[in-house]
Formats: C-alpha cells, structure tokens, sequence
C-alpha cells in the first residue's frame, strides 16, 4: 500500500480548516457493476491508476461483486492520484474527461486499459518523455478504449494548462479524499468507517470480513441465480411431494415443512458462496 508521509497529510488537514473544499457537484465516486445506492453494505475503495498494489486489489474486489447481489452489496470506487507516481493525475483527469464525455459506465473499461498497460507509465519508463508527449499517450489509449471519444471533446478536457473543468472536477476529487482520511492507496471505507484489508485479499477473504454485516437470505441471492438445474429440479421434486404430504395434514404443518425446506436451500447455497 502507498502512502502519504504524515506532514503531507497535516498539510492537507490545514488548508481544509482555512478554505472551504469544494462542493462537487454530484457524489463522487464511481459504482462497479450494477450495485444499489440503499444496498446496507457500501464498501468505498480509494484507487491510483498508476498504484501496483490498487491494480493488485481489483481482482479479488471483481469476484466479490459479482458474487453478491446488488441489493446487498455496493462497491464505489474513487480516485486517489498519488504525487510520487508522476503521471497519476494526467490519468485521474483523463478519467473525468472520458466519463464526462461518455458517462459514468465508461470508467471501469477505462480502469481495466490502464491497468493492462500500467508499467509502461511508471516513473522510470517516463522519465524521458515530456508532459505533453505523455499526455498524447494517453490520448491514443482512451481513443483505442473508446472510439467514439472525439478528438473536441479529449481536448477540452485536457488542456494541459489547469484551470478547466476537468482538471477542477480531479482536485475536488482529490481533496475530497483528504478530509476522508485518505492517505494512500488502495484504502477502505466500509459503510464510511476505515478498515484495514490487504490488496491480496481474494474474494473469499472479502466475503469472511463481511460476513457478520450480509444477511444470508440476501447475499445468496447471485449465487442462487446460478444454481445448476438440476438442484433446482431436486428442490423443486421435494418441495412438490412435501406439499402433496401436507394436503393430508393440518395446515400449520404444511406451513412448517414449507418452512424446513426453504431453510435447507438458503443453508446450501451459503454454503456453496462460502
């Protein structure tokens, strides 16, 4: 994980105590996958693009979306430009003209461009090349991501001399960031408390750590989805000859087998998520 050092982080508390950070003018962040804004749990996640152990975290974060249901579980990712990678904000403001122009779905295949070629930015494999001739690199991979992103709209946001919306839009971002706590990157809310996780964790970790704020009914939901049809045959098959069972019985029993049996299909698909 990367971090600031403490007097940076002292300086950034300082000038947010004597100036007003700006008001963005929507909430910031950007939601993976189709995860709900009232899901009951939110896990914010604060990236570099040029950040190796972000690029290290995303994969288990990946698989742990996609084993949750929406309803359940939201995944927000910020930016978090760091100053010590040299070319972090030319991306992290490559990234608000893109998703300016595009929308906000074109940030995680943006994310994804950037991170199958982030080496070649490094400080080292840059420290020959001039502002503009990295700038005009990153223009060629936004413009192979997106073809559709016109050379107008890459040019106002990326002027290349500060002061434009975009380049505000990525300072908002940034201080924002700063008044959360943020010091490096990858670093962690969850439902707006830091918590400490590992960029190695994989899904399975992830699902341990959150276990105790999912509801299994809930969670289960993705995975249930996915269930092999002849599971959903077999419950079916025994669910139908319970309820030929209970014709013969008082209706409060039937309501109890009924019960047991939607009870022994949650238990199974948790355990098959865990």
């Amino acid at each position: 994980m990367h971090f600031f050092s403490p007097l940076a982080i002292f300086a950034a508390a300082a000038s947010s105590v004597q100036a007003q950070v700006p008001i963005p003018k929507a909430p910031l962040g950007f939601t993976y996958g189709n995860g709900s804004a009232t899901a009951p749990v939110q896990l914010e996640v604060f990236f570099d693009l040029l950040c190796p152990d972000s690029k290290a975290a995303y994969p288990g974060l990946q698989d742990l979306a996609a084993k949750l249901s929406p309803q359940q579980f939201r995944l927000r990712i910020h930016q978090f430009p760091l100053p010590y990678h040299q070319q972090a904000y030319s991306f992290a403001e490559a990234t608000r003209t893109i998703t300016h122009a595009l929308g906000d779905q074109a940030f995680t295949p943006w994310l994804e461009a950037v991170y199958g070629v982030q080496a070649q930015y490094w400080n080292e494999a840059t420290e020959n090349l001039g502002q503009k001739q990295v700038t005009d690199r990153i223009r060629k991979l936004a413009k192979a991501t997106f073809p559709r992103l016109t050379d107008a709209q890459w040019k106002a946001g990326m002027s290349g001399h500060g002061g434009g919306p975009r380049d505000s839009d990525t300072r908002t971002e940034w201080k924002h960031a700063c008044t959360r706590g943020i010091s490096g990157t990858p670093q962690y809310l969850l439902n707006d408390v830091p918590i400490e996780a590992d960029s190695t964790w994989t899904a399975a970790q992830w699902l341990d750590f959150l276990k105790p704020l999912l509801h299994v009914d809930a969670a289960v939901v993705a995975m249930s989805a996915k269930a092999a049809p002849a599971d959903d045959t077999t419950t079916t098959t025994e669910s139908t000859s319970a309820w030929h069972v209970a014709a013969y019985v008082v209706g409060g029993a039937a309501a109890g087998v009924g019960a047991v049996l939607a009870a022994q299909r949650t238990r199974r698909d948790y355990d098959r998520l865990t």
